[in-house]
């Protein structure tokens, strides 16, 4: 038993490391001798013997006491003030002890007191010696190790390949602040085995028992291929033991050579969605897309800057790339200069507006374009609210236009991103993207098409322009208050590598009307969201940061829904993509076009509403006109 207790806390390094200490101390403590009788202690017999009766337990005492004091498991590399220190304490006791005994026994069989002087300076300097070298040998320089220590003692969450690999370059590398103390796991078989020196403490629900015993002030969760269940609780457990929390990169960035294990981040919130990411057949996407010409309209927003770094990965032959707002256009340029150069894909960007039709036409003349992504969108709801006829123009009509354009080319695949608020609708915003998909099933179905049309519905993209994550972010940094709308307001929420690689999926599997969306999981408590925001900030919703609740705004829905009641679901290719497909209902279109543009050209907010509910009944205005 007493063998299996040392086998826990003694690996082979550490024996080797107590025996050098032996061996340092021996040496030490004979030396003593010899310099307090100048070298001729064979001229005192009674001195020569207790020199060799003594030094086996006030070796073995000295020992205990820098196992005590943490010279045994410290990293060697690591030597600086407070681990000068604490060499300085666990000797000066030995010392202090020796000289106890010396007063206690009145000097008989025990050292003299200029032996245990000599012996403590002797021992202090040695072994200092040997932790400044090493400490010289792993450093950058002398302004390394003379320098103050500030390194964050780190609890590493995560005993796997990962999690040995980011020690090996925290250690390596003193430079990063890092400083790791101990190992966790969920594999309670790894618990007491240890990695490059650390011992794996105990599980990770014993975070903060082990943070207190190692003094850690900061862990980093390295298990990037866990759920994100678990990362959400294990970040939970970590930030209750008042720990700071990072995390490793992803594990595709890890692979891809896009990102190293030592490139730590915080935990954000698209780390906890409460659900696994979506994984994309990527192969049938690049089928789709290499060697092809590709157009993106509303390329400087949130998801046309995503999709446009996306489709670059996939070898396209040629990108245009179309916003109506100049400076966005202009900072897409600064980013894709870049991935052009590494890829060596032709693009080329355009200022316009998707309304103008005579530009538009213009621009597939002589881009001839093969497939078509349709960001551009007006999609915040308040402001369409009070310009029920702008959204009509850019949504609905513009997307019209587009389309046709698209058919009369004989582009491959148009793709229009729709949104979760087209179902049930009770904003502008919505109804009017309601219109674009009928708009878009129906050129579908238009005589002589060849053209594969379909739309993509996703919900809220974190972190998106406008988006209300990005709004709590502000609030959170101003001190607060965050403002919540409703404490019931529920939401789907995805990030935005995931709507556009939904869009892309969705493009590979489209055979023409259908429209695609996303799993997403369960509808998130916007409630829920500000709370947690505010602890990934480090403080205390309602404490800290005050939340308080104004009331929907017009337009506004307590929960979105994605699925409308005449469409039936349909299996795809992948179990994480869902397709819709409508009835033809027999709509007049060219009808509804035609009225519609009538009466947004008159900017009668009340009658634009009635005109848009007459075909889409199931929208309901809002009383607030």
């Amino acid at each position: 038993m007493i063998v299996a207790m040392l086998g826990r806390y003694l690996n082979i390094r550490n024996l080797l490391l107590l025996l050098f200490y032996a061996l340092v101390s021996g040496a030490s403590y004979w030396l003593a001798y010899d310099l307090r009788f100048d070298f001729g202690i064979d001229l005192h017999p009674q001195h020569a013997m207790d020199r060799i009766n003594t030094i086996w337990w006030v070796v073995g005492l000295q020992l205990m006491l820098l196992y005590a004091g943490g010279q045994v498991d410290s990293i060697l590399s690591y030597f600086r003030l407070p681990d000068a220190m604490r060499l300085f304490a666990a000797l000066f006791a030995n010392c202090l002890i020796l000289l106890s005994m010396w007063y206690l026994y009145g000097g008989k069989n025990v050292p003299p007191r200029a032996v245990i002087l000599t012996y403590f300076l002797l021992s202090f300097l040695a072994i200092a010696a040997f932790r400044i070298l090493m400490r010289v040998k792993s450093s950058r320089g002398p302004e390394d190790w003379l320098s103050v220590d500030t390194a964050d003692n780190v609890v590493i969450i995560g005993a796997g390949e990962v999690g040995a690999g980011l020690c090996a370059e925290l250690m390596s590398k003193a430079r990063l602040g890092m400083r790791p103390v101990a190992f966790l796991d969920d594999d309670s078989r790894k618990v007491g085995r240890y990695i490059h020196g650390l011992l794996v403490a105990d599980t990770v629900d014993e975070v903060a028992k082990v943070a207190k015993r190692y003094s850690a002030n900061k862990a980093v969760i390295a298990f990037p291929s866990a759920s994100v269940k678990r990362m959400r609780e294990v970040a939970e457990l970590a930030r209750q033991a008042g720990l700071k929390v990072d995390t490793v990169p992803a594990l595709t960035d890890l692979v891809s050579g896009r990102a190293q294990v030592s490139q730590l981040r915080p935990v954000q919130l698209e780390d906890l969605l409460g659900r696994d990411p979506v994984n994309l057949n990527s192969g049938d996407i690049r089928d789709m897309l290499k060697g092809k010409r590709v157009l993106v309209t509303g390329a400087g927003g949130s998801i046309g800057k995503e999709l446009v770094a996306q489709i670059l990965t996939y070898a396209p032959s040629e990108m245009l790339c179309l916003d109506q707002a100049e400076i966005a256009i202009f900072e897409l340029e600064q980013e894709i200069f870049l991935k052009e150069a590494e890829c060596k894909v032709d693009v080329r960007t355009c200022v316009a507006d998707v309304y103008n039709t005579e530009v538009l036409r213009a621009r597939f003349e002589d881009f001839q374009p093969e497939v078509v992504f349709h960001a551009a969108a007006h999609k915040h709801v308040n402001l369409m609210e009070v310009q029920p006829d702008e959204a009509l123009r850019n949504n609905f009509l513009a997307t019209t236009c587009l389309a046709r354009l698209a058919s009369e080319f004989k582009v491959e695949r148009f793709v229009m991103i729709s949104t979760d608020k087209a179902i049930n609708p009770t904003s502008v915003m919505g109804a009017s993207k309601r219109l674009a998909e009928l708009s878009v099933t129906a050129q579908q179905h238009a005589e002589g098409n060849v053209t594969k049309f379909m739309s993509v519905r996703f919900g809220n993209v974190l972190g998106s322009s406008g988006s209300v994550i990005t709004i709590f972010r502000r609030q959170i940094a101003a001190g607060g208050p965050v403002t919540v709308t409703d404490p019931e307001v529920k939401r789907f929420f995805m990030t935005v590598k995931e709507a556009v690689g939904l869009v892309l999926q969705s493009a590979t599997q489209g055979e023409g009307g259908e429209i695609f969306v996303l799993d997403m999981g369960e509808a998130v408590k916007i409630d829920d969201l500000a709370r947690q925001m505010i602890q990934l900030s480090g403080c205390r919703p309602g404490e800290d940061i005050e939340i308080i609740y104004t009331g929907l705004r017009p337009g506004e829905k307590r929960f979105e829904e994605v699925q409308h009641i005449s469409e039936k679901l349909q299996k795809t290719r992948h179990p994480r993509v869902l397709r819709f497909v409508a009835d033809r209902n027999g709509l007049d279109f060219e009808h509804m076009e035609k009225e519609l543009a009538s009466i947004a050209a008159g900017r009668n907010a009340p009658a634009i509403k009635a005109t848009i509910q007459k075909f889409v009944p199931e929208y309901t205005p809002s009383e607030d006109q």
